[in-house]
């Protein structure tokens, strides 16, 4: 009887002098954070777009000769369409768009940019209704012109590839660009030109 009296009084001892090292919580006010600053370089990219992609690499002739016989040869530039817009008051940049890649076949896409504080620089996702799926980094100079790209992903099979490019806002209508992917189908590098549709 005494040694389980003993028990329980170092309990309640133990439990008492835990109590005292919790430190004591202070319930700060919830506020809503503002918008990083860091988003107002995507500004120029807000509106809907319109243009065209060229295959660089591989030539026409090289991708012929690797396509199976009988095969339509691929377009020379693939027309394509996007519209950007903030969501969630600005602290999200949404792109929704697609492109033709010849043959009647259209690829359709939803992304999502934000603004990473820990990294600092812009996090994306993004996916596509050919059942790809990617993540991506990217930087901007200091002037909210050039941007730079890298990602990551997955095609509808598992698939591994990856991506690298850069973004850059000419004027205020006009966006150039070049993409290098690797994946299942090989290296391939496109460059393009889209136009912000009044």
């Amino acid at each position: 009887m005494y040694r389980t009296l003993l028990v329980s009084v170092i309990a309640v001892g133990l439990l008492a002098g835990c109590a005292q090292l919790q430190p004591k919580m202070e319930m700060k006010e919830m506020k809503k954070p503002a918008v990083p600053a860091e988003m107002a370089k995507l500004q120029g990219w807000i509106g809907s777009w319109s243009g065209t992609a060229e295959m660089v690499s591989p030539t026409p002739e090289e991708m012929k000769k690797m396509m199976p016989e009988g095969s339509k040869e691929m377009p020379k530039t693939m027309p394509g369409g996007e519209k950007v817009e903030w969501t969630l008051g600005g602290m999200v940049l949404k792109s929704e768009g697609w492109y033709d890649m010849g043959d009647g076949k259209r690829r359709s896409y939803v992304s999502y940019t934000v603004w990473d504080p820990k990294a600092k620089k812009y996090h994306g996702w993004s996916v596509s209704d050919w059942g790809d799926i990617s993540e991506g980094w990217m930087t901007a100079d200091p002037g909210g012109k050039t941007f730079r790209m890298t990602e990551k992903g997955t095609d509808a099979d598992g698939q591994p590839d990856t991506a690298e490019g850069t973004m850059t806002l000419v004027d205020d209508k006009t966006m150039e660009w070049t993409v290098s992917v690797n994946g299942p189908q090989g290296k391939m590098k496109l460059k393009g030109t889209s136009k912000k549709q009044p």
